[in-house]
């Protein structure tokens, strides 16, 4: 009695329904799917990373070497170098994101003294760490406890790009992550081949 009671009280479809196996590929899928989106999202952004690290790592030492190849340099001479190198840096834009700094720096008794400092773009937003020009030079951000003899000069370059992620931002998940917009900062130092290097006409 009670079996056939039960037979007309559940329907047919609730008791088949958990031998029914249709719809668990979209079950799964919307399981799967957000993970994958994020692992995909996070690859391109790794790359984007890479690729800025990268490029800018390139960009700084081709610029002090470029500049410390020569004996004499006029400011048109400058702004070549500057505009040959900028575009290692495509598709990034330092003229909108970035800055290149090249500094000339003499070594005195009595401090680094930063003889000349040129910027590759018009962007001001962004600060050379070792100084500005006619300060004393501050080593400090240079591996290694770099040191200038006195008298010796040699030629620091620095490039500083403001990286923005483009589809996966977790500033505001977590703090001082990759995936957060910062500065990536790289620097070179260069002897001059000819030990000194005359600017005849200062930056351009």
């Amino acid at each position: 009695m009670l079996i056939n009671l039960r037979k007309i009280i559940i329907p047919r479809f609730i008791r088949n329904l958990k031998k029914s196996t249709k719809g668990t590929i979209l079950i799964e899928f919307a399981y799967i799917f957000p993970i994958a989106l994020i692992l995909l999202m996070g690859g391109f952004e790794t790359f984007r990373l890479l690729m800025a690290h990268r490029k800018a790592n390139t960009t700084v030492m081709s610029v002090g070497n470029l500049v410390s190849q020569n004996k004499k340099l006029d400011s048109a001479a400058v702004q070549n170098i500057f505009d040959a190198v900028e575009n290692i840096m495509k598709p990034l834009e330092l003229s909108e994101d970035g800055q290149i700094f090249m500094s000339y720096i003499t070594g005195t008794a009595g401090g680094n003294n930063i003889d000349l400092q040129c910027k590759g773009t018009a962007n001001a937003s962004l600060a050379s760490k070792i100084g500005a020009e006619g300060d004393e030079a501050d080593l400090t951000s240079i591996p290694g406890n770099f040191t200038i003899e006195d008298t010796e000069t040699v030629v620091i370059s620095e490039v500083v790009y403001r990286y923005e992620p483009m589809v996966m931002n977790l500033s505001g998940l977590l703090h001082n992550t990759i995936f957060a917009p910062h500065d990536i900062y790289h620097v070179s130092v260069q002897k001059p081949r000819y030990a000194t290097i005359e600017f005849s006409e200062g930056c351009p």
